[in-house]
Protein backbone atom coordinates (compact mmCIF):
# COMPACT_ATOMS: atom_id res chain seq x y z
CA UNK A 1 0.00 0.00 0.00
CA UNK A 2 1.67 3.64 -1.21
CA UNK A 3 0.98 6.06 1.32
CA UNK A 4 -1.11 8.88 0.75
CA UNK A 5 -0.10 11.93 1.68
CA UNK A 6 -2.21 14.41 4.07
CA UNK A 7 -3.41 16.52 1.57
CA UNK A 8 -4.86 14.32 -1.26
CA UNK A 9 -6.05 12.78 2.29
CA UNK A 10 -7.93 16.17 2.94
CA UNK A 11 -8.87 16.25 -0.66
CA UNK A 12 -10.60 13.03 -0.86
CA UNK A 13 -12.50 13.37 2.99
CA UNK A 14 -14.20 17.19 1.81
CA UNK A 15 -15.27 15.99 -1.97
CA UNK A 16 -16.59 12.57 -0.38
CA UNK A 17 -19.12 15.23 1.80
CA UNK A 18 -19.71 17.46 -0.46
CA UNK A 19 -20.25 15.34 -3.40
CA UNK A 20 -22.81 13.09 -1.33
CA UNK A 21 -24.63 16.14 -0.02
CA UNK A 22 -25.20 17.60 -3.68
CA UNK A 23 -26.60 13.79 -4.49
CA UNK A 24 -29.27 14.42 -1.82
CA UNK A 25 -29.73 17.77 -4.01
CA UNK A 26 -29.98 15.59 -6.97
CA UNK A 27 -32.66 13.34 -5.69
CA UNK A 28 -34.34 16.28 -3.93
CA UNK A 29 -38.45 15.78 -5.60
CA UNK A 30 -39.69 16.87 -7.66
CA UNK A 31 -37.55 15.69 -10.70
CA UNK A 32 -38.31 17.13 -14.06
CA UNK A 33 -36.95 16.08 -17.03
CA UNK A 34 -34.46 18.40 -18.77
CA UNK A 35 -36.60 19.02 -21.49
CA UNK A 36 -39.29 20.23 -19.31
CA UNK A 37 -37.68 23.08 -17.57
CA UNK A 38 -39.62 26.46 -17.13
CA UNK A 39 -38.20 29.90 -17.99
CA UNK A 40 -37.70 31.10 -14.25
CA UNK A 41 -34.70 31.86 -12.74
CA UNK A 42 -35.31 29.15 -10.33
CA UNK A 43 -36.10 26.64 -12.64
CA UNK A 44 -33.04 27.35 -14.59
CA UNK A 45 -30.61 26.95 -10.90
CA UNK A 46 -32.91 23.95 -10.53
CA UNK A 47 -32.03 22.03 -13.29
CA UNK A 48 -28.34 23.37 -13.42
CA UNK A 49 -27.45 21.35 -9.85
CA UNK A 50 -30.10 18.44 -10.61
CA UNK A 51 -28.97 17.88 -14.42
CA UNK A 52 -25.74 19.32 -14.56
CA UNK A 53 -23.68 20.29 -11.71
CA UNK A 54 -24.14 17.15 -9.04
CA UNK A 55 -24.56 14.67 -11.59
CA UNK A 56 -20.60 15.04 -11.04
CA UNK A 57 -21.06 13.32 -8.22
CA UNK A 58 -20.96 9.81 -8.38
CA UNK A 59 -18.54 9.72 -11.29
CA UNK A 60 -15.86 11.51 -9.13
CA UNK A 61 -16.97 9.42 -5.96
CA UNK A 62 -16.15 6.03 -8.26
CA UNK A 63 -12.71 7.96 -9.36
CA UNK A 64 -12.20 8.09 -5.89
CA UNK A 65 -12.90 4.35 -5.29
CA UNK A 66 -10.75 3.32 -7.94
CA UNK A 67 -7.99 4.94 -6.45
CA UNK A 68 -8.46 3.81 -3.35
CA UNK A 69 -8.56 0.35 -4.22
CA UNK A 70 -5.60 -0.06 -6.43
CA UNK A 71 -3.74 2.15 -3.76
CA UNK A 72 -4.16 -0.42 -1.18
CA UNK A 73 -3.43 -2.76 -3.81
CA UNK A 74 -6.46 -5.19 -2.65
CA UNK A 75 -7.13 -6.43 -6.15
CA UNK A 76 -3.98 -8.62 -5.57
CA UNK A 77 -5.78 -10.43 -2.75
CA UNK A 78 -9.19 -11.55 -3.72
CA UNK A 79 -10.39 -13.36 -0.80
CA UNK A 80 -9.30 -10.07 1.38
CA UNK A 81 -11.09 -8.18 -1.32
CA UNK A 82 -14.63 -10.04 -1.40
CA UNK A 83 -14.18 -10.08 2.33
CA UNK A 84 -13.89 -6.00 2.65
CA UNK A 85 -16.26 -5.42 -0.13
CA UNK A 86 -18.90 -7.66 1.48
CA UNK A 87 -18.48 -5.90 4.54
CA UNK A 88 -18.34 -2.43 3.34
CA UNK A 89 -20.64 -2.82 0.58
CA UNK A 90 -22.60 -5.18 0.22
CA UNK A 91 -23.90 -5.46 3.82
CA UNK A 92 -24.61 -1.79 3.97
CA UNK A 93 -26.47 -2.42 0.57
CA UNK A 94 -29.04 -5.07 1.85
CA UNK A 95 -29.34 -3.29 5.26
CA UNK A 96 -30.33 0.06 4.33
CA UNK A 97 -32.44 -1.70 1.28
CA UNK A 98 -34.78 -4.28 3.64
CA UNK A 99 -36.33 -1.64 5.93
CA UNK A 100 -37.36 0.03 2.85
CA UNK A 101 -38.88 -2.65 1.40
CA UNK A 102 -40.38 -3.69 4.25
CA UNK A 103 -42.19 -0.22 4.76
CA UNK A 104 -42.80 -0.22 1.12
CA UNK A 105 -44.56 -3.88 1.86
CA UNK A 106 -46.85 -3.00 4.41
CA UNK A 107 -47.77 0.34 2.55
CA UNK A 108 -48.93 -1.86 -0.39
CA UNK A 109 -50.53 -4.41 1.55
CA UNK A 110 -52.96 -2.23 3.52
CA UNK A 111 -53.20 0.77 1.01
CA UNK A 112 -52.27 3.81 3.34
CA UNK A 113 -50.66 5.73 0.98
CA UNK A 114 -51.60 7.06 -2.72
CA UNK A 115 -48.17 6.96 -4.03
CA UNK A 116 -46.30 5.21 -7.11
CA UNK A 117 -43.15 3.11 -5.85
CA UNK A 118 -40.71 2.10 -7.72
CA UNK A 119 -41.52 -1.32 -7.29
CA UNK A 120 -44.77 -3.65 -6.24
CA UNK A 121 -43.65 -5.55 -3.05
CA UNK A 122 -46.90 -6.84 -2.50
CA UNK A 123 -48.11 -9.74 -2.71
CA UNK A 124 -44.88 -10.95 -1.91
CA UNK A 125 -42.51 -12.05 -4.77
CA UNK A 126 -39.42 -13.69 -3.96
CA UNK A 127 -37.35 -12.65 -7.70
CA UNK A 128 -39.37 -8.54 -7.10
CA UNK A 129 -37.60 -8.94 -3.51
CA UNK A 130 -34.30 -9.85 -4.54
CA UNK A 131 -34.23 -7.28 -7.22
CA UNK A 132 -36.15 -4.40 -4.39
CA UNK A 133 -33.14 -5.46 -1.52
CA UNK A 134 -29.93 -6.51 -3.73
CA UNK A 135 -30.52 -4.71 -7.08
CA UNK A 136 -30.01 -8.09 -9.43
CA UNK A 137 -31.28 -6.61 -12.33
CA UNK A 138 -31.69 -2.97 -11.80
CA UNK A 139 -31.86 -0.45 -9.07
CA UNK A 140 -33.23 -1.66 -5.60
CA UNK A 141 -35.84 -0.33 -3.86
CA UNK A 142 -33.54 2.40 -1.81
CA UNK A 143 -32.86 3.64 -5.42
CA UNK A 144 -29.56 5.95 -4.50
CA UNK A 145 -28.20 3.05 -3.22
CA UNK A 146 -27.76 1.59 -7.19
CA UNK A 147 -24.18 3.41 -6.85
CA UNK A 148 -23.29 0.56 -4.07
CA UNK A 149 -24.58 -2.26 -6.06
CA UNK A 150 -22.27 -1.25 -9.40
CA UNK A 151 -19.56 -0.16 -7.03
CA UNK A 152 -19.90 -3.98 -5.27
CA UNK A 153 -19.46 -5.45 -8.98
CA UNK A 154 -16.69 -2.91 -10.13
CA UNK A 155 -15.03 -4.40 -7.37
CA UNK A 156 -15.15 -7.98 -7.91
CA UNK A 157 -13.65 -7.06 -11.33
CA UNK A 158 -10.55 -5.65 -9.94
CA UNK A 159 -8.24 -7.97 -10.39
CA UNK A 160 -9.22 -8.31 -14.17
CA UNK A 161 -8.39 -4.66 -14.43
CA UNK A 162 -5.48 -4.77 -12.19
CA UNK A 163 -4.16 -7.35 -14.65
CA UNK A 164 -4.44 -4.55 -17.42
CA UNK A 165 -3.17 -1.44 -15.24
CA UNK A 166 -0.11 -3.29 -14.50
CA UNK A 167 0.90 -5.17 -17.55
CA UNK A 168 -1.07 -3.45 -20.66
CA UNK A 169 -2.36 0.10 -19.86
CA UNK A 170 -3.70 1.28 -22.98
CA UNK A 171 -5.11 -2.29 -23.97
CA UNK A 172 -6.82 -2.42 -20.92
CA UNK A 173 -7.74 1.49 -21.80
CA UNK A 174 -9.95 0.23 -25.25
CA UNK A 175 -11.19 -2.27 -23.76
CA UNK A 176 -12.71 -0.84 -20.94
CA UNK A 177 -13.55 1.86 -22.97
CA UNK A 178 -15.56 0.12 -25.38
CA UNK A 179 -16.89 -2.33 -23.63
CA UNK A 180 -18.75 -0.18 -21.11
CA UNK A 181 -19.35 2.71 -23.33
CA UNK A 182 -21.54 0.83 -25.70
CA UNK A 183 -23.07 -1.28 -22.85
CA UNK A 184 -21.93 -4.56 -24.17
CA UNK A 185 -22.72 -5.70 -20.57
CA UNK A 186 -26.15 -5.00 -21.18
CA UNK A 187 -27.24 -4.78 -16.99
CA UNK A 188 -24.31 -6.19 -15.24
CA UNK A 189 -23.39 -2.37 -14.88
CA UNK A 190 -25.93 -0.05 -14.38
CA UNK A 191 -24.01 2.97 -15.18
CA UNK A 192 -21.70 2.94 -18.00
CA UNK A 193 -19.14 5.55 -17.14
CA UNK A 194 -18.51 4.30 -13.80
CA UNK A 195 -16.01 1.01 -15.14
CA UNK A 196 -14.56 3.66 -17.15
CA UNK A 197 -13.75 6.52 -14.28
CA UNK A 198 -12.96 3.65 -11.88
CA UNK A 199 -10.40 2.70 -14.62
CA UNK A 200 -9.22 5.85 -14.51
CA UNK A 201 -8.80 6.59 -10.88
CA UNK A 202 -6.61 2.52 -10.85
CA UNK A 203 -4.28 3.96 -13.46
CA UNK A 204 -3.59 7.18 -11.28
CA UNK A 205 -3.03 5.03 -8.68
CA UNK A 206 -0.88 1.97 -10.54
CA UNK A 207 0.75 4.32 -12.99
CA UNK A 208 2.01 6.37 -10.18
CA UNK A 209 0.19 10.19 -11.33
CA UNK A 210 1.14 13.14 -9.36
CA UNK A 211 -2.00 14.05 -8.03
CA UNK A 212 -1.09 17.66 -8.21
CA UNK A 213 0.46 18.12 -11.30
CA UNK A 214 -2.95 19.94 -12.52
CA UNK A 215 -3.75 22.05 -9.52
CA UNK A 216 -2.17 24.81 -11.20
CA UNK A 217 -4.93 24.85 -13.83
CA UNK A 218 -7.79 24.58 -11.25
CA UNK A 219 -9.39 27.70 -12.07
CA UNK A 220 -9.29 27.38 -15.56
CA UNK A 221 -11.26 23.87 -14.89
CA UNK A 222 -13.42 25.24 -12.70
CA UNK A 223 -14.68 27.93 -15.35
CA UNK A 224 -14.32 24.98 -18.01
CA UNK A 225 -16.41 22.76 -15.97
CA UNK A 226 -19.36 25.50 -14.95
CA UNK A 227 -19.40 26.29 -18.61
CA UNK A 228 -19.93 22.92 -19.61
CA UNK A 229 -22.83 22.83 -17.11
CA UNK A 230 -24.60 25.77 -17.98
CA UNK A 231 -24.48 24.39 -21.77
CA UNK A 232 -25.97 21.02 -20.31
CA UNK A 233 -29.07 23.51 -19.49
CA UNK A 234 -29.11 26.15 -22.35
CA UNK A 235 -28.93 23.31 -24.99
CA UNK A 236 -30.83 21.00 -23.20
CA UNK A 237 -28.64 18.00 -23.55
CA UNK A 238 -29.93 14.84 -22.24
CA UNK A 239 -27.29 12.52 -22.40
CA UNK A 240 -24.59 13.80 -20.44
CA UNK A 241 -22.46 10.70 -20.66
CA UNK A 242 -19.30 12.97 -21.91
CA UNK A 243 -20.05 15.19 -18.53
CA UNK A 244 -19.48 12.43 -16.34
CA UNK A 245 -16.79 10.68 -17.76
CA UNK A 246 -14.68 13.89 -17.92
CA UNK A 247 -16.21 15.40 -14.47
CA UNK A 248 -13.25 13.88 -12.52
CA UNK A 249 -10.26 15.00 -14.58
CA UNK A 250 -11.87 18.33 -14.03
CA UNK A 251 -13.41 18.52 -10.16
CA UNK A 252 -10.29 17.33 -8.53
CA UNK A 253 -7.83 19.90 -9.08
CA UNK A 254 -10.58 22.01 -8.65
CA UNK A 255 -10.70 20.89 -5.47
CA UNK A 256 -7.42 21.70 -4.39
CA UNK A 257 -9.09 25.49 -4.29
CA UNK A 258 -10.60 24.53 -1.33
CA UNK A 259 -8.66 22.75 0.69
CA UNK A 260 -6.97 25.17 2.75
CA UNK A 261 -9.91 26.92 3.21
CA UNK A 262 -11.88 27.37 6.35
CA UNK A 263 -14.77 25.91 4.36
CA UNK A 264 -12.82 23.02 3.44
CA UNK A 265 -11.31 22.30 6.51
CA UNK A 266 -15.33 22.25 7.54
CA UNK A 267 -16.05 20.11 5.04
CA UNK A 268 -13.10 17.47 6.19
CA UNK A 269 -14.69 17.33 9.49
CA UNK A 270 -17.82 16.44 8.15
CA UNK A 271 -16.76 13.88 5.90
CA UNK A 272 -17.13 10.85 8.74
CA UNK A 273 -21.11 11.63 8.29
CA UNK A 274 -20.80 11.08 4.29
CA UNK A 275 -21.74 6.98 4.38
CA UNK A 276 -24.64 7.01 6.63
CA UNK A 277 -26.02 10.39 4.69
CA UNK A 278 -25.70 8.46 1.72
CA UNK A 279 -27.41 5.44 3.08
CA UNK A 280 -30.58 7.17 4.49
CA UNK A 281 -31.42 9.89 2.25
CA UNK A 282 -33.36 7.99 0.12
CA UNK A 283 -35.95 7.03 2.57
CA UNK A 284 -35.59 10.73 4.56
CA UNK A 285 -36.52 12.61 1.19
CA UNK A 286 -39.68 10.27 0.61
CA UNK A 287 -40.77 11.29 3.90
CA UNK A 288 -39.69 14.82 3.14
CA UNK A 289 -42.07 14.88 0.28
CA UNK A 290 -45.28 13.37 2.04
CA UNK A 291 -45.00 15.94 4.49
CA UNK A 292 -44.33 18.85 2.49
CA UNK A 293 -47.79 17.74 0.40
CA UNK A 294 -49.87 16.70 3.05
CA UNK A 295 -48.82 19.36 5.87
CA UNK A 296 -47.44 22.24 4.31
CA UNK A 297 -48.96 22.36 0.93
CA UNK A 298 -48.80 26.75 1.59
CA UNK A 299 -44.85 26.13 1.69
CA UNK A 300 -43.29 27.73 -1.67
CA UNK A 301 -41.47 24.93 -3.67
CA UNK A 302 -38.43 26.60 -3.72
CA UNK A 303 -38.03 27.06 -0.12
CA UNK A 304 -39.02 23.11 0.45
CA UNK A 305 -36.14 22.40 -2.27
CA UNK A 306 -33.89 24.73 -0.81
CA UNK A 307 -34.30 23.56 2.47
CA UNK A 308 -34.68 19.99 2.41
CA UNK A 309 -31.40 18.77 1.17
CA UNK A 310 -29.75 21.09 4.17
CA UNK A 311 -32.51 20.06 6.90
CA UNK A 312 -31.72 15.85 5.70
CA UNK A 313 -27.81 16.28 6.38
CA UNK A 314 -28.34 17.96 9.73
CA UNK A 315 -30.76 15.38 10.90
CA UNK A 316 -28.48 12.11 9.91
CA UNK A 317 -25.45 14.33 11.41
CA UNK A 318 -27.16 13.95 14.85
CA UNK A 319 -28.73 10.64 13.92
CA UNK A 320 -24.61 9.60 13.72
CA UNK A 321 -23.59 10.68 16.58
CA UNK A 322 -26.62 9.84 18.92
CA UNK A 323 -25.99 5.84 17.56
CA UNK A 324 -22.37 5.98 17.58
CA UNK A 325 -22.53 7.24 21.31
CA UNK A 326 -25.03 4.43 22.27
CA UNK A 327 -25.03 2.08 19.69
CA UNK A 328 -21.34 1.48 18.32
CA UNK A 329 -21.52 -1.97 17.56
CA UNK A 330 -24.56 -1.57 15.52
CA UNK A 331 -23.21 1.10 13.46
CA UNK A 332 -20.19 -0.34 12.59
CA UNK A 333 -21.93 -3.46 11.11
CA UNK A 334 -24.91 -0.50 9.02
CA UNK A 335 -21.70 1.24 8.08
CA UNK A 336 -19.61 -1.45 6.65
CA UNK A 337 -17.03 -1.10 9.91
CA UNK A 338 -16.64 2.85 9.16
Amino acid sequence: MKKIDEEISKRIALLRYLLIFGIIVLHTPHYVPLSETGSGIFDFVKALFQHAIFRASVPVLTFISGYLLFNSQLDLQFKTLLIKKTQTILIPLILFNMPVAIAVYLIQANQLLDYNFSMKLYPFNLATWSDAVLGLFGSPINYPLNFLRDLFLISLLSPLIGFFLRRYVWYGTVIVFLLFWFNLDEQLILRNTMPIVFYLGGMASVQDWDMRKMDRFSPLFLVAFIILCIGTIIFQIENRSFLRLISPLLIWPVASLLVNTRLGGWLVKLSKYSFLTFLAQGPLLLIALFIYQKALPGLPYWVFWILTPIIIAAILIQIYIYSHRYFPKIMNILLGGR
